[in-house]
């Protein structure tokens, strides 16, 4: 026995055996002080689990309960559903007015049936965000789709926001004059409901501008505006209004109205197409243009995550000869200095001599200050941008940053106080948005080095078997 104690072996394997116990119980009781602070951290990529500051700000003005109901089935343990319980666990930590109940509907099958109506559906795996009179059913297609999408924090903090704010804000868009569906704008039209927008259409012929009208939206037109439409629209821009105006691609001849809407806050549009004569900022054509994000309050979230906008068949902004005193137009859309309006003689897409050079502005912001009995502003957005800004084929080519650039930019013409906008998470890998510049290069490495490559080796040691 004593040989057995003196052995090295066994002295070894029992120090091996203590170490590892202490190790453990070090970690327990690490676990359990842990634990005592109910914190936990979010080491994923993309901080799929961690809330955003557009958040934590609608949780700090949450101060009525609200109630969060999960219809997950009992025990069910399937990724995405603990994935998403992990995320509400977040919400509840992070405020107290928050209840969290699961109501499994095989358990409770009548559950639903309150908030079901003809629009709105309650099945397995929905949330339901319950408070001060109002609800809002999420459905699983709303927070995660079969392209890896989790739209969890979207949906569920803009519910929130909703059953939290009293009045939502109202789009409405322009009609009557050949403009496209507003229903076609699908893209778009998600991120407006949810960044909580109301979403309408006009008629101005018919009607003045509403007076629940928070911004108006102005996209293409086949035919001009009358002179009473164009009144209308400048006695509710007169009256602190708001206006985004999509311009590009109309014949400035025809819509003399439309357009002076525009001069009247100080910018217009150059005739001809915009071209991009630097290949990284293009995509296949150079009327394609990835135009540069400008340091401003609209762009700030796409420039941190290194964001691209896609703006094809654009025109240019310039402002006007005379303008008013107190108005700012500020740049947010822009080409760099390689960029080019063909000339009325030149045909080629490339530059030639007599194109008109840049850089161009694609987009501007305009605020107009004045002050009377209190202090008055408009604001509107101006782009020089056609209906493919806000075209679903085209956002989806930039990962639908287009439709996201189109609502921070109506968040800043809401003055921010009322909407919030959290771009959805990928659980999968994101489109990559390859420029021209990008293209070639990709073309040069597959197409000539790597084969080129693989035959110099081929070859060496083709010569070296040869000469043996």
């Amino acid at each position: 026995m004593n040989k057995l104690f003196n052995d090295k072996r066994f002295k070894y394997g029992t120090y091996s055996i203590v170490v590892t116990l202490v190790f453990i119980a070090i970690l327990i009781v690490l676990n359990l002080v842990v634990g005592q602070f109910n914190k936990t951290f979010d080491f994923t990529k993309d901080e799929i689990f961690s809330l955003s500051e557009e958040t934590k700000t609608v949780l700090n003005d949450v101060n009525s309960e609200i109630k969060i109901y999960t219809l997950f089935k009992t025990g069910n343990s399937e990724p995405i559903i603990s994935r998403v319980n992990q995320i509400i666990d977040r919400y509840k930590q992070s405020n107290s007015n928050l209840t969290i109940e699961n109501r499994d509907l095989y358990l409770h099958p009548d559950f639903g049936k309150k908030y079901v109506s003809e629009n709105i559906s309650v099945d397995v795996n929905s949330i339901i965000v319950e408070g001060n009179n109002k609800f809002r059913v999420i459905n699983y297609e709303d927070y995660y789709d079969e392209n890896g999408i989790l739209n969890i924090e979207s949906t569920l903090t803009s519910a929130l926001q909703y059953v939290n704010m009293e009045i939502s804000p109202t789009v409405y868009f322009v009609t009557g004059h050949g403009e496209p569906d507003s229903s076609n704008f699908t893209t778009l039209n998600e991120q407006l409901k949810l960044a909580n927008y109301n979403s309408k259409t006009i008629n101005l012929i018919e009607n003045d501008v509403p007076a629940d009208c928070t911004i108006l939206f102005i996209t293409p037109v086949e035919r001009d505006y009358s002179s009473t439409e164009k009144e209308r629209v400048l006695n509710y821009l007169n009256r602190d209004g708001r206006a985004f105006m999509l311009l590009g691609g109309i014949d400035k001849t025809k819509t003399p109205n439309l357009h002076s809407i525009a001069q009247t806050y100080g910018v217009s549009l150059d005739d001809g197409y915009v071209y991009e004569g630097d290949e990284s900022k293009y995509m296949i054509y150079p009327y394609a243009v990835l135009p540069e994000l400008q340091e401003h309050e609209i762009n700030n979230t796409l420039i941190a995550k290194n964001y691209k906008t896609l703006a094809v068949a654009c025109q240019n902004i310039k402002n006007t000869d005379i303008k008013k005193q107190g108005l700012v137009i500020e740049p947010i859309l822009k080409t760099t200095k390689n960029a080019y309006i063909k000339g009325s003689s030149n045909q080629s897409a490339n530059k030639e001599a007599g194109d008109i050079e840049g850089p161009f502005n694609l987009a501007v912001a305009v605020t107009d200050s004045t002050y009377t009995d209190k202090e008055h502003i408009t604001k509107l957005v101006v782009t020089g941008c056609s209906y493919y800004l806000i075209d679903p084929n085209t956002d989806s080519m930039v990962n639908n940053t287009n439709s996201t650039f189109v609502v921070n930019a109506l968040n800043w013409l809401n003055d921010n106080t009322d909407t919030v906008y959290i771009s959805p998470k990928n659980l999968q890998s994101s489109s990559i948005v390859i420029d021209q510049a990008a293209t070639t290069n990709i073309k040069i490495l597959s197409w000539l080095l790597v084969p080129g490559a693989i035959f110099l080796v081929g070859f060496v040691v083709w010569i070296k078997r040869r000469n043996k």
